[in-house]
């Protein structure tokens, strides 16, 4: 019998407790968030639409003095829902007073033999990459850095079940000294950490630019492996393991919130750009007027090159064969109408560019010349060539290229050129 005055007791459910227990949680998380996004400065740049710029360092194994083998500046506009990724070639030469080397991957195992310090060593190569570019009238400095090695990339390349890359060459190759063994076929691959590795890390016959140029393709791959719907039960491990494997200057709320915005990078909306220069005996020489303009492309230096040097005679033409008579003009000026294009042909199959000409300029764009390539070439790129990255991503669309990337030089006077290798599809193409 129940006493007067008294309420009836109510029996809650085990199921009912842990939802109510999992709500709270959740009420928790987001207030600590709002709390964080009000005193993080990513946060705040990201509200704003302001820039964020940083550094991603990738370093060998070696025990005294690691060196940076991968080196690439970003630079993310979160009001454009944009990211450039500019890299670095890891010989570039540098001249900064007091010190003796002359190459940029020997900054960090400098500064790290000094002091086994990999965070003041990281620091020193952002200031090292602001004096480089400050070269060339940038004013950027990276605030953040991302300091990787081998291991901590193998670790969150499997935390994130790989990524779909296209090799464009056989990799085999063993050095024991190094622990450095790679063995991949050519073709489509979802690679884990170790071969992800061997991809970013091997040169073979095209040497370090070709290693830089798998290493880009590789960023807009991964960017696009962040922005897949099967990332999402993987991203929170991901961005944990990723915190364990790095060390880096950002805090790990804003580790978090640059994770979130990541989800908005597919292929896409991830520009990129090779820094401009070329081999002089060990290192690699920036280009400064050219880096000048690619700079001021991407909105960080003021103004290009005063001067536009003649066109560059561009790919050696062969002699003989279909296309040959069918070149156009030498030195097209690039107007403010259709897109200007140049189609090389280096598969080995006859016609292909005259194919391919014919198939852009239905698509809309202006091709001012084509011709063969002087050898042959495995994988099919486009090149942007001045620094409007859309213009150059249309023609890759239009021709069904996954392989593109910036090497801007106003002196070419093209917008946009196709290098069409072994592996094009020319089935669809008349």
């Amino acid at each position: 019998m129940e006493r007067v005055g008294e309420e009836p007791s109510v029996t809650v459910s085990p199921g009912v407790a842990w939802l109510r227990g999992l709500a709270g949680a959740g009420v928790a998380v987001v207030l600590l968030l709002c709390l964080v996004a009000t005193r993080s400065p990513v946060a705040r740049a990201i509200r704003r639409g302001e820039p964020i710029s940083g550094a991603v360092i990738g370093t060998d194994l070696a025990e005294h003095a690691p060196h940076s083998d991968t080196l690439m500046v970003w630079l993310y506009r979160p009001s454009e829902g944009q990211l450039d990724v500019l890299s670095i070639p890891r010989d570039t030469r540098v001249d900064l007073p007091g010190y003796r080397f002359r190459r940029i991957n020997e900054v960090f195992a400098y500064h790290y033999a000094q002091g086994r310090d990999p965070d003041a060593a990281s620091l020193q190569v952002c200031r090292a990459v602001g004096q480089l570019l400050a070269r060339a009238g940038a004013a950027l400095e990276p605030s953040y850095y991302v300091q990787v090695d081998f291991d901590g990339f193998r670790r969150v390349i499997d935390r994130l079940g790989g990524v779909v890359v296209s090799v464009d060459e056989p990799m085999d190759y063993d050095d024991a000294a190094g622990n450095f063994h790679v063995h991949l076929a050519t073709g489509v691959a979802t690679l884990k950490g170790q071969d992800a590795l061997g991809f970013v890390r091997f040169r073979g016959r095209s040497g370090d630019r070709g290693r830089i140029l798998r290493q880009m393709e590789f960023v807009r791959a991964l960017s696009k492996r962040l922005a897949s719907p099967g990332i999402l039960w993987r991203g929170p491990r991901a961005t944990v393991e990723a915190w364990r494997a790095v060390r880096t200057n950002l805090p790990f709320w804003d580790l978090v919130f640059l994770s979130v915005e990541a989800r908005r990078m597919t292929s896409q909306r991830v520009n990129t750009v090779l820094l401009p220069g070329r081999p002089r005996g060990a290192t690699w020489e920036m280009d400064v007027e050219r880096a000048s303009f690619v700079l001021s492309r991407l909105g960080i230096a003021r103004g290009g090159p005063t001067e536009i040097a003649p066109p560059d005679p561009g790919p050696v033409m062969e002699a003989g064969g279909e296309e040959e008579d069918a070149g156009g003009p030498s030195s097209p000026e690039v107007s403010a109408g259709p897109v200007t294009v140049k189609v090389w042909n280096a598969s080995g199959r006859l016609g292909l560019a005259i194919a391919v000409t014919r198939r852009l300029r239905g698509a809309g764009f202006d091709v001012v010349e084509w011709g063969n390539y002087n050898g042959h070439q495995k994988k099919s790129r486009v090149i942007d060539r001045s620094g409007r990255f859309e213009q150059a991503r249309r023609v890759a669309e239009a021709l069904g290229l996954v392989s593109l990337y910036s090497d801007a030089d106003p002196a070419l006077r093209t917008d946009v050129e196709v290098l069409l290798g072994e592996d094009f599809r020319s089935t669809d193409v008349r």
